[in-house]
């Protein structure tokens, strides 16, 4: 029996590889994942040519991936906030059109060159938002002047929704790939001190033993003690890549260490827990990352002791200005008889938060459980 794809032709079984594969490699590029959705913004929309504006810093744009282009005058243009269409866009957040771009009173005309060679008459510009944060600006245009209808806007903000949407996918999706890649090295690193650092240490003690068996002055001896030098030597050089392995970069510090809780905690003792990067994390000084990272050990540590939960999830987000790490069980919840005692060393955790400028809280959940909550300014 055939399973249909052995009766194919071998390079359109390879194309279909080729276009899986994009997908999946799209998923961990921002950029890429906005691409996707601008190529269909034509077809949805009704509009001649589209194209989309990413963030270069806070207050500027390059536009990129323009769709039906006759000419590469609008690609890698930069539009600074205020600026034409889209520069009103980012500063106004919503949605704007005009009928005819070159001749509109309601915009500054920094790049009527360029619409002119592109042959640009009506322009439309949607924000692309997640979480109050603008992640582009989606374009469309018309050759001719022309007066956009609510269909055309509607499917341009749609298209925005899913490219924000794509973009937040790719953007957890990226620095979940990266924990991995450190985590694998961590991994490495401590499977190397403990093979070929002990090898080391062994050929160096057994070196030093056989030279002080033969007699002072002996050639051999030596020779021994140059090779006893060659394997301390080889022995520092080891220790320094497994510094360099072991120790993530701040972006992804804090979700190394705080995976490895998970890992060791439903390790020791049976209950499930995860860990969920709801969104990408700026990077922290280390005292800070300490700072997360002991709350929320003592709040594992608690689960195991008191909680009798089934799962924890633990949570890493942006909030306020800074870093945010929650630790939810369904386990039984707070004591009843004495609220203010809640057996997970609050104030020693409180103070350990202050002295780097943050806070924690603590309360019941949806799920009868608690969920502690940590944060540090970023």
């Amino acid at each position: 029996m055939s399973d249909g794809s052995r009766d194919r032709p071998l390079p359109g079984v390879l194309f279909e590889l080729t276009e899986g594969y994009s997908e999946i490699i799209a998923l961990l590029d921002q950029s890429a994942a906005m691409r996707r959705i601008v190529d269909d913004v034509p077809e949805l929309s009704g509009v001649d040519v589209a194209w989309v504006g990413e963030p270069d810093g806070a207050d500027r744009l390059v536009l990129g991936h323009v769709v039906h282009a006759r000419t590469p005058a609008v690609d890698g243009l930069v539009v600074s906030a205020g600026c034409g269409l889209g520069g009103q866009v980012m500063l106004r957040r919503r949605p704007l059109w005009v009928s005819d771009y070159r001749r509109s009173d309601t915009i500054t005309h920094h790049f009527n060159a360029q619409a002119e060679t592109e042959g640009l008459g009506a322009m439309i510009a949607v924000p692309v938002i997640h979480d109050d944060r603008l992640l582009g600006v989606l374009y469309g245009s018309n050759r001719e002047t022309s007066v956009f209808s609510d269909r055309t806007t509607q499917a341009l903000e749609q298209a925005a929704s899913r490219a924000a949407a794509a973009a937040v996918v790719a953007e957890r999706a990226r620095h979940a790939a990266e924990v991995a890649v450190h985590e694998e090295r961590r991994r490495l690193a401590l499977d190397l001190h403990d093979t070929v650092g002990a090898m080391l240490f062994t050929l160096g003690t057994g070196i030093r033993t056989l030279a002080e068996e033969l007699p002072a002055g002996d050639a051999v001896s030596a020779r021994l003690g140059d090779l006893e030098e060659q394997a301390i030597q080889a022995a520092a050089a080891l220790r320094v890549s497994l510094h360099a392995l072991h120790a993530p970069p701040e972006e992804v510090a804090l979700g190394v260490a705080l995976r490895a809780d998970c890992k060791a905690f439903q390790q020791r003792t049976g209950v499930i827990a995860r860990l969920i990067m709801v969104t990408e994390v700026p990077g922290l000084p280390a005292v800070r990352i300490k700072a997360l990272t002991d709350a929320a050990r003592e709040a594992l540590l608690n689960v195991e002791k008191h909680a009798r939960a089934r799962s924890v999830v633990m949570s890493v987000f942006r909030q306020s200005g800074g870093v945010c790490v929650t630790i939810a069980d369904d386990g039984a919840g707070l004591p009843s008889e004495d609220a203010s005692h809640r057996g997970i060393g609050l104030s020693t955790m409180s103070e350990r938060l202050e002295r780097v400028g943050g806070r924690v809280s603590v309360g019941g959940n949806e799920d009868g459980g608690v969920t502690v909550q940590a944060w540090v300014p970023a």
